[in-house]
């Protein structure tokens, strides 16, 4: 069968974010990439990538729209060390129907492996085995709290398109503001420091055009500022918890919009509980939305929802 072009003796490169917090991810960065040309450069950072290379990809690739999740998928969560990524892992643990596995530099193996017994964690630095995980990956979900850089997100759906397992889905967790970014705003001034939308906007188009390319389905969900996290009440700052405190009691109502009008908070309980039914509705594939609360005592049912995408 056809396979990417790209050595599976490849160097797989593993570096801690410079301003990590005590809980937030390893960056994760890969060298000597797959060449895997989509036409023209995904904006400044992106390296090029070719669709001549991608139409060899393995003939079990994913071709019919809309395949959801069933018991006993694997899925493979990068981010687990975020905030967000923890609430997603304790979503799918909650739900106890996929088998879940994540990508972790070697200082975090020990201490996630101790806690979380029950996710196949893999050393990224194990090329081997960390090929092999995503080889067996019916879904991606990319959910950093900070955007990574392109490379990452062409070897995880590189690998993960390739294997043997058809990829059913690819999510990555990105921002509001990518679409108004340019304009005189709100958006353009949270763009100003550290360039995360424009970062996220070359994801985004990454990720479109490589998963038409793959025929893969993939779901964007982007976010407000993140609010109420797993140690939202264990800060130091009284004032703060009051301010966590008063969002979750008045801001219950979620709203899903596909257009990229406003921007807001999200709730990361929600954003991981819409993540994690986005597996399994056929409509949410091929789709961008964003999850942000409202003033409101209830969010309301997730199919009702799910209907204004």
């Amino acid at each position: 069968r056809g396979r990417l072009v790209m050595s599976d003796r490849m160097l797989l490169c593993v570096a801690l974010c410079a301003s990590m917090s005590m809980h937030a991810s390893a960056s994760l960065t890969f060298s000597r990439m797959p060449r895997i040309r989509i036409g023209r450069a995904c904006g400044a950072r992106s390296q090029s990538l070719s669709k001549h290379s991608y139409n060899r990809v393995r003939v079990g690739a994913s071709v019919n729209p809309g395949q959801v999740l069933e018991s006993g998928d694997n899925v493979v969560l990068m981010g687990v060390l975020d905030p967000i990524g923890r609430e997603i892992l304790s979503q799918l643990q909650e739900e106890n129907k996929y088998d879940v596995g994540t990508l972790l530099n070697s200082g975090s193996m020990s201490p996630f492996k101790s806690r979380f017994q029950s996710v196949n964690a893999v050393d990224a630095s194990d090329v081997e085995n960390a090929i092999e995980l995503l080889h067996n990956a019916s879904a991606v979900i990319m959910a950093f709290e900070k955007p990574a850089d392109t490379g990452t997100l062409r070897y995880l759906l590189g690998h993960a398109a390739e294997g043997s397992t058809p990829l059913k889905r690819f999510i990555l967790l990105s921002r509001t503001g990518i679409s108004r970014r340019g304009n005189f705003g709100a958006a353009f001034f949270k763009n100003l420091i550290g360039r995360d939308l424009d970062k996220y906007a070359d994801l985004e188009e990454l990720l479109q055009k490589g998963a038409d390319a793959l025929k893969v389905d993939f779901t964007v969900v982007r976010t407000g500022k993140l609010r109420l996290g797993p140690d939202s009440f264990n800060n130091p700052d009284l004032l703060a918890v009051a301010e966590e405190q008063l969002f979750e009691t008045k801001f219950k109502a979620v709203e899903l919009p596909s257009d990229d009008e406003k921007d807001g908070d999200s709730s990361r309980a929600d954003v991981s509980e819409a993540i994690v039914e986005a597996l399994t509705r056929p409509t949410t594939a091929n789709k961008i939305f964003s999850v942000l609360n409202a003033e409101g005592k209830e969010k309301g049912s997730w199919d009702n929802l799910f209907k204004s995408i």
